[in-house]
Protein backbone atom coordinates (compact mmCIF):
# COMPACT_ATOMS: atom_id res chain seq x y z
CA UNK A 1 0.00 0.00 0.00
CA UNK A 2 1.51 3.36 -1.04
CA UNK A 3 1.29 6.52 0.99
CA UNK A 4 0.81 10.11 -0.08
CA UNK A 5 3.29 12.73 1.07
CA UNK A 6 0.28 14.57 2.54
CA UNK A 7 -0.67 11.59 4.75
CA UNK A 8 0.66 12.03 8.30
CA UNK A 9 3.64 9.79 9.09
CA UNK A 10 4.19 9.14 12.81
CA UNK A 11 7.82 9.63 13.90
CA UNK A 12 9.33 8.88 17.30
CA UNK A 13 12.89 9.78 18.21
CA UNK A 14 13.69 11.56 14.93
CA UNK A 15 17.06 13.22 15.51
CA UNK A 16 18.71 16.04 13.63
CA UNK A 17 19.99 19.60 13.75
CA UNK A 18 17.72 22.65 13.88
CA UNK A 19 18.53 25.36 11.33
CA UNK A 20 17.07 28.81 10.57
CA UNK A 21 17.28 30.27 7.09
CA UNK A 22 15.53 30.75 3.79
CA UNK A 23 13.35 27.73 3.04
CA UNK A 24 12.09 26.96 -0.47
CA UNK A 25 14.55 29.37 -2.08
CA UNK A 26 13.45 30.41 -5.56
CA UNK A 27 9.90 29.07 -5.12
CA UNK A 28 6.61 30.90 -4.61
CA UNK A 29 6.65 29.75 -0.99
CA UNK A 30 10.18 31.05 -0.22
CA UNK A 31 10.33 32.28 3.38
CA UNK A 32 12.43 32.52 6.54
CA UNK A 33 11.83 29.34 8.50
CA UNK A 34 13.16 26.98 11.15
CA UNK A 35 13.68 23.42 9.98
CA UNK A 36 15.12 20.10 11.07
CA UNK A 37 17.92 18.51 9.03
CA UNK A 38 17.35 14.80 9.71
CA UNK A 39 17.93 11.56 7.81
CA UNK A 40 18.77 13.45 4.61
CA UNK A 41 15.50 15.38 4.82
CA UNK A 42 14.81 19.04 5.47
CA UNK A 43 11.56 19.36 7.44
CA UNK A 44 10.00 22.68 8.45
CA UNK A 45 9.71 22.49 12.23
CA UNK A 46 6.41 23.39 13.89
CA UNK A 47 5.18 22.79 17.40
CA UNK A 48 1.80 21.04 17.49
CA UNK A 49 0.44 23.69 19.86
CA UNK A 50 2.36 26.57 18.24
CA UNK A 51 1.65 29.06 15.44
CA UNK A 52 2.14 28.11 11.79
CA UNK A 53 4.71 30.85 11.17
CA UNK A 54 7.21 32.84 13.26
CA UNK A 55 7.14 30.63 16.37
CA UNK A 56 9.68 32.34 18.64
CA UNK A 57 9.64 29.32 21.01
CA UNK A 58 11.70 27.41 18.40
CA UNK A 59 14.59 29.92 18.59
CA UNK A 60 16.17 28.11 21.55
CA UNK A 61 16.71 25.00 19.39
CA UNK A 62 18.47 26.70 16.45
CA UNK A 63 21.98 25.29 16.03
CA UNK A 64 21.29 22.40 18.40
CA UNK A 65 20.86 18.67 17.92
CA UNK A 66 17.40 17.55 18.97
CA UNK A 67 15.19 14.48 19.18
CA UNK A 68 11.54 14.90 18.16
CA UNK A 69 8.30 12.97 18.33
CA UNK A 70 5.34 13.95 16.19
CA UNK A 71 4.03 13.72 12.65
CA UNK A 72 5.59 14.44 9.27
CA UNK A 73 3.09 15.86 6.79
CA UNK A 74 4.61 16.68 3.42
CA UNK A 75 7.74 18.71 4.23
CA UNK A 76 6.61 19.72 7.75
CA UNK A 77 7.38 18.11 11.09
CA UNK A 78 4.52 18.82 13.48
CA UNK A 79 6.36 18.18 16.76
CA UNK A 80 4.60 17.01 19.89
CA UNK A 81 7.90 16.82 21.77
CA UNK A 82 11.32 18.39 21.15
CA UNK A 83 14.26 17.38 23.35
CA UNK A 84 17.73 18.94 23.14
CA UNK A 85 20.52 16.35 22.93
CA UNK A 86 23.93 16.78 24.51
Amino acid sequence: MGSSSDSPERVDGLTGTVVRGVFGKGSKSEREAVWLEADGRRLVLRRKAGPSFADDALDKYVGKRVKCDGFVVGYTLLAERIETLR
